[in-house]
């Protein structure tokens, strides 16, 4: 065996194993990132104590928390760019974009009928939200299901808040014949991303802020389509342009206020509410993606 040598060790890492031929991508993946990774400890000299403090900060963001039950691994990786990176990645700028599941999406939310109302919460301010799913020439899509999924008025989501009911502000819902989707809710607020953790711990010693701008997420499905995660975005919102997660691109919508007596009356309001729409457009699917689009939307249906 070769001695191994500051400049032999990185080669050596990447040669130990059979090169990629049980699974070629996994290598590749593999390869660069140990490239990648040696580089960054030559680079800043990494000292035996920081090593250290890095390995007790990746068990640490593991871990489950209170406000983010299933851990901060992917809170972490939309914090450092990286989750909107991969989307703008893969974005072929064809549809409506692609944007950031986010750490707080919970499968298999209630079936809703359009015009539903999406949760409950007396303080805020209603929002009647409606569009359309279509394809890339303008077409309607019919019978295309959207979960959707949001924080309350004062930023908070279910699993966040027990003063809320379980399944507040989710649901699922089915266009129909002409593409179209209605719901009620509530205008959003931005929030603080978890910040009691590690990563919490981070972003203060870099001196960055934890805002998020108001949002709210969608997941989309289609038979023949390829499946679409994104989040739209309110306008006005002070955080837009140094959201914490750096997802905020083009889907920002305005919201239309509506308080005239004529108009709370036709709508069953009692104080003024806000209104807005947004057309959500897919691409069909390529054959290598039929197949799980297909899987992905009988299972949503089944969970129905």
């Amino acid at each position: 065996m070769k001695p191994i040598t500051i400049d032999t060790i990185t080669q050596a890492v990447i040669d130990h194993g059979d090169g990629g031929k049980t699974h070629p991508r996994l290598y590749e993946i593999y390869t660069s990132l140990v490239s990648h990774l040696h580089a960054f400890v030559r680079e800043v000299k990494l000292t035996e104590s920081e090593l250290q403090q890095g390995r007790d900060f990746l068990n640490q963001v593991s871990h489950h928390i209170e406000e983010i039950p299933t851990g901060e691994m992917h809170m972490l990786t939309d914090l450092l760019g990286i989750s909107e990176l991969v989307e703008l990645l893969h974005d072929d700028q064809r549809g409506t974009e692609g944007n950031l599941e986010g750490p707080l999406y919970v499968l298999n939310a209630s079936e809703r009928q359009i015009g539903d109302r999406l949760g409950v919460d007396p303080e805020g301010d209603t929002l009647f939200l409606s569009g359309r799913v279509l394809e890339l020439n303008g077409e309607p899509i019919a019978h295309a299901l959207i979960d959707v999924w949001q924080p309350n008025s004062k930023g908070l989501y279910d699993i966040q808040d027990p003063s809320q009911p379980p399944g507040n502000f989710r649901g699922r819902f089915t266009t129909d014949a002409s593409g179209k989707y209605a719901f009620e809710t509530v205008v959003p607020m931005g929030y603080n991303v978890p910040a009691s953790g590690p990563s919490g711990e981070l972003l203060r010693l870099l001196g960055r802020h934890t805002w998020r701008a108001a949002h709210i997420h969608f997941k989309l499905s289609a038979l023949e389509y390829t499946s679409l995660t994104t989040q739209i975005y309110i306008a006005g919102d002070p955080h837009l342009d140094s959201d914490t997660t750096f997802a905020v691109r083009s889907a920002i919508v305005e919201l239309q206020k509506h308080e005239a007596p004529e108009k709370l009356q036709a709508r069953n309001q009692s104080k003024p509410f806000y209104t807005t729409e947004f057309d959500f457009v897919l691409k069909s699917a390529t054959l290598a993606e039929t197949h799980k689009v297909t899987a992905d939307y009988v299972y949503a249906g089944d969970s129905k």
